[in-house]
């Protein structure tokens, strides 16, 4: 899957993902297993997959032309936050995206915000953070620059 199919997989998830759940809640009764696998599960897995391939790229891009750096000394732009265990919250920066979904032990999708949906990464155990929470609209805005 190439750079713009992804990033274009993630952003449709993220704008069906609402009205499906209200269409699914008031205009179906019961468990409806396999709908529901087929509406949420299998396109959630996608999206997953598609934000990793993403931060991989992105992490690529950076090494090459340190994209991180030119952010750092020209804007303050924030992807979102670090929450770590003994310290205060930071802001989340380019490279740390990248960096936190690729070790993430876990990635999870919250759409408690609509306007601000947010990508939960979890940390193993050991490390010195507990979990990063990334800010899908600021990561998609910087992606459409790069693209232009």
């Amino acid at each position: 899957m190439d750079f713009q199919n992804s990033r274009a997989l993630k952003v449709e998830r993220l704008t069906t993902r609402i009205p499906l759940e209200e269409l699914v809640k008031t205009k179906f009764e019961g468990e409806w297993k396999f709908l529901r696998k087929a509406l949420f599960a299998i396109p959630e897995e996608r999206a997953t997959k598609a934000c990793i391939e993403l931060a991989l790229f992105m992490r690529l891009l950076d090494d090459k032309e340190d994209i991180s750096g030119y952010l750092k000394q020209t804007s303050a732009r924030s992807f979102g936050r670090l929450i770590l265990k003994d310290k205060p919250e930071k802001k989340l920066v380019l490279r740390e995206v990248a960096n936190k979904i690729i070790h993430a032990a876990d990635l999870e999708w919250n759409f408690s915000s609509e306007d601000r949906p947010v990508l939960v990464c979890t940390s193993h155990k050991n490390e010195k953070w507990t979990h990063a929470e990334i800010d899908i609209v600021a990561v998609a805005a910087f992606c459409g620059q790069l693209m232009s």
